[in-house]
């Protein structure tokens, strides 16, 4: 058989055999927590460039949208996203308080208050000080190590937020109601976990279809 002639039966082959098809399920549920109130510490900082904020005395914390909840097992190289996330500094707070993000991912800190801020962590992981700089202003961090990076102010001691760097970008981050969807995953069985910063972690099989939805659901 001539070499024209093969190639044009393996070119046809090619076009008979039928893609494969995309084997993916998607994970949903609901996570519920007992929220609390958290006292602000007094000032101590001078009222200069540096000064201490304003933010109001009380505030909430520890609700379904301080909550990841993350697949492990899935193997695997994934490219981080071409957009990087946000944790602002408003208020004397971080905002969101909990962010989770891919390795790899780029993480801008806008300061929004009208007084200095000073974004640092020295936690394991990623170890960064971005230094003090006023409202308008931004500093960023690239965070490559996967782990949990405990982000502070250097000027406000009650400032402190938390971010959950994953080695896989099946992960959620709960709404204000508690519900979460994780879509895509492949087919498979995994640990399914949730993790809160104060309230630990909690965790459960799951068995992805290759098509349709599995629910699970976590209590903090």
């Amino acid at each position: 058989m001539r070499p024209q002639t093969v190639l044009r039966l393996v070119a046809l082959l090619v076009l008979l055999v039928p893609p494969p098809t995309l084997v993916a399920g998607t994970i949903t549920g609901t996570v519920t927590t007992q929220a609390a109130a958290k006292h602000r510490r007094p000032p101590r900082y001078y009222l200069g460039p540096y000064r201490s904020g304003r933010g109001p005395n009380v505030r909430e914390e520890g609700g379904p949208e301080e909550v990841v909840v993350f697949l492990e097992g899935i193997k695997g190289t994934f490219p981080p996203p071409t957009q990087g996330a946000r944790m602002a500094q408003r208020g004397e707070a971080f905002v969101p308080r909990v962010l989770a993000v891919l390795q790899g991912t780029t993480v801008d800190f806008p300061n929004e208050d009208d007084f200095y801020h000073n974004v640092f962590s020295v936690v394991a992981g990623d170890r960064f000080d971005l230094g003090r700089y006023p409202e308008g202003k931004s500093a960023r961090q690239t965070l490559s190590k996967p782990g949990l990076v405990v982000v502070r102010c250097e000027i406000h001691s009650g400032m402190k937020a938390y971010i959950l760097v994953l080695s896989n970008p099946h992960f959620a981050v709960p709404d204000a109601e508690g519900g979460f969807t994780i879509p895509n995953v492949p087919a498979g069985d995994y640990v399914l976990k949730a993790w809160h910063p104060e309230r630990g972690e909690r965790s459960r099989p799951v068995m992805v279809p290759e098509a349709g939805t599995v629910t699970a659901g976590f209590a903090f």
